[in-house]
């Protein structure tokens, strides 16, 4: 096959599309129309401006609601630009004394919520304010470089950037060879993507459990008797965001420099992470790529200190009495006796304690050999479970005619399933929370198995009653296991294996598809009142909410029930309690079908409620400037409400509020912001998520 260069254009603000957004947001939220806005009209954060594309006022508009840019006329300048020709710039600092202040004059307020985390505990991800997105992308385009070589000093790390993703790929045997496969996490090094998926490229891994089948980790069980896990107690949260000035610069150093040390990398670093927290230096927002990226150069330090100070002071040379490997917070140390993982554990708490981090004790665990973990054992017998339960068993024959042809049977019962992966759990003392995605993953693999099997078998019709009738035993297994601890990963894996099984049914009777959507309705609907209105997981059940709009129309759900999961008291309407996804994933599922005329009307009045409760700090809210833009966009809504949410934000102009509500993007259409109210595709956007998980 010849060679052949492509050459794939991708832009520095791709990094909206990779690393500034947490992986746990709801299915119908998405930051690519704000990208393609962004590149349309030129718009790009340059040192203390704004700058973007002179069009009409209706976008100079869109352009003051989004970045929050006070109404100061005396700040907006227009110029001509060799290349992009006339553009608009907003000086975003004050100016005193003739130059602009070095501090924002407010700081903006980023979109936190809520996700379950652990049993009887939630974590709280961020969404960056859109301002701050645009600050990463102008941070990466100077530091890209300076990351990669900060992120490079550790000889521990096995998932950190390792340079920037490569623009073109090379269309040879080589390139098919090294083409990555579908279930790749992020980019990983040397391995080649028709669609960059982040960044950066990583090394060593994507995700963590690729760790526990990599050859490192099995020539290390083979050559030390011991093996240690550890992680940092509550890492993101107990960052003191100066420590990345101790750990790239020295603590000394920064003592006697202080005031040079804020136009260094780190010290810029540090001020981009305060503006994202609203100021705070305690502890950094969690959940977009760059606060991995944040927290990888401080550890990077810590394990370079740790790796001298064992071989300086006590003669352990790493990779001859001890490996260590260090996956973002978790550690897995490898070494031969008591003593020496003594001393790794103690300095590691020294080193760790110097940047005000401590580890887990609580989560230790030390394993003798033959090193072999809780988890690797449930994992096998796992595997072997479903590889056992979840097939059909093809036979040659030979037909009528003489010839040879495939005859299948197929039989699951979901009881045996349930009580044999049960005892998995119990025996091995694992959490099911350990092993869900892991389970998850390996039934849709089975499943993708069945149904290509299935396509062989001659007589399809004959076998096809019991094909249904396993397909049906095996969701009952699904939602049982998936219903004891529902997450935002182990949610998607189980509307990956909706969308394979629904697909499939596509091409079966009316009879039989009905069923099956009946089963998966009647599941999604028991989690959904289960779980009605609890803010730690309704990320979670906002998916199968998306989802069941995917069965068709004879499974739309009541209005009643949706106002009871949804918390809604037509009586008592409270936009308070419902977050910015909430509102807006109710909004995508109802559409602008009349049987939920009086919720949809409930919805908009609850969301105009909420922006007005805020009104004297909306103009800097994440959450608000999301919920207004995607309120304007909606195509469901009626006018008044859109109007009035432009007013809220001071567009108060009847003909201006018209050109922002016929607002048209470069495509010819109406220009769409955060949710994606129109084409979208389940499926894509389920592939899309996978390959953006990072644990």
């Amino acid at each position: 096959m010849p060679r052949r260069k492509k050459n794939i254009r991708h832009h520095r603000e791709r990094v909206l599309l990779s690393d500034v957004l947490p992986y746990e947001v709801p299915l119908s939220f998405t930051n690519r129309h704000y990208y393609n806005f962004i590149i349309e009209n030129m718009v790009a954060c340059e040192a203390a401006q704004i700058v973007w594309k002179e069009k009409n006022d209706a976008l100079n508009e869109f352009i003051h609601i989004l970045f929050s840019l006070p109404r100061d006329p005396a700040r907006l300048t227009t110029e001509n630009r060799q290349v992009s020709g006339k553009q608009i710039s907003f000086k975003i600092y004050k100016m005193t004394g003739g130059n602009p202040a070095t501090k924002p004059e407010r700081f903006l307020t980023p979109f936190g919520y809520k996700i379950n985390h652990k049993k009887n505990e939630f974590r709280e991800l961020t969404v960056p304010h859109p301002r701050n997105q645009m600050n990463v992308v102008e941070f990466y385009d100077r530091c890209k470089e300076t990351i990669v070589y900060y992120t490079s000093i550790s000889d521990f790390s096995i998932r950190r950037p390792a340079k920037i993703a490569s623009h073109r790929f090379i269309k040879d045997r080589l390139h098919y060879e090294r083409l990555a496969d579908g279930e790749t996490i992020i980019e990983e090094h040397g391995k080649e993507y028709e669609n960059l998926k982040s960044f950066f490229v990583y090394k060593d891994v994507s995700n963590i459990y690729k760790f526990y089948e990599s050859y490192q980790y099995h020539r290390c069980e083979k050559k030390y008797n011991k093996l240690m896990k550890l992680d940092i107690s509550k890492c993101f949260d107990s960052i003191y965001t100066h420590s990345i000035t101790w750990a790239v610069l020295g603590k000394e150093a920064i003592k006697e420099n202080l005031n040079e040390s804020k136009a260094s990398f780190a010290g810029q670093f540090d001020a981009l992470m305060q503006r994202m927290h609203y100021g705070e230096t305690n502890g950094i927002i969690i959940g977009p790529e760059f606060s991995r990226i944040f927290a990888e150069v401080i550890l990077q330090k810590v394990d370079a200190d740790l790796k001298t100070k064992l071989f300086e002071q006590f003669g352990l040379s790493h990779k001859v009495h001890y490996e260590i490997f260090r996956y973002v917070d978790d550690y897995f140390v490898f070494c031969n006796n008591d003593i020496d993982s003594q001393t790794i554990v103690e300095e590691l708490q020294h080193l760790l304690k110097e940047y005000k981090l401590y580890l887990n004790s609580s989560k230790a665990m030390s394993y003798e050999k033959p090193i072999i973990t809780e988890i690797t054992i449930a994992k096998n017998e796992i595997t072997n479970l479903l590889s056992d339960k979840i097939k059909l068993k093809l036979e040659e024959i030979t037909d009528d005619n003489g010839e040879k042809v495939w005859k299948g049977s197929i039989q699951t019962n979901s009881t045996n399933l349930i009580t044999a992966f049960k005892s998995i759990i119990k025996t091995s003392q694992v959490e099911y929370k350990d092993l869900l995605n892991y389970s998850l993953s390996i039934i849709e693999r089975r499943i993708e198995k069945v149904l290509k099997d299935y396509s062989f078998v001659e007589n399809r019709e004959t076998l096809r009653p019991q094909l249904i009738k396993a397909l049906s035993g095996i969701l009952e297994f699904v939602f049982f296991v998936y219903s004891v601890s529902p997450k935002v990963n182990t949610t998607i894996r189980l509307c990956r294996i909706l969308r394979v099984i629904c697909s499939f049914l596509k091409a079966c009777s009316r009879e039989d598809r009905l069923s099956i959507h009946k089963q998966i309705y009647d599941e999604i609907n028991f989690i959904l009142k289960k779980n009605k209105q609890k803010p730690s997981t309704q990320v979670e059940t906002l998916y199968l909410l998306i989802s069941l709009s995917e069965l068709g129309k004879e499974f739309w759900l009541d209005e009643a029930v949706l106002k009871e999961y949804l918390g809604i008291d037509t009586n008592c309407l409270n936009g308070k309690k419902h977050n910015y996804f909430s509102i807006t994933v109710a909004l995508f599922y109802i559409k602008n079908k009349v049987r939920y005329n009086v919720l949809r009307a409930n919805l908009e009045k609850m969301a105009l409620d909420k922006i007005t409760g805020r009104k004297d700090t909306s103009h800097k809210d994440a959450e608000m400037i999301m919920l207004a833009l995607d309120l304007i966009s909606c195509p469901y809504i009626s006018e008044s409400t859109k109007r009035k949410a432009m007013s809220l934000f001071d567009v108060q102009d009847a003909s201006m509020q018209s050109n922002i509500l016929n607002y048209v993007s470069d495509n010819g259409n109406l220009q769409l912001w955060f949710t994606n109210w129109s084409h979208f595709d389940f499926g894509k956007e389920l592939d899309a998520k996978q390959s953006q998980e990072v644990y």
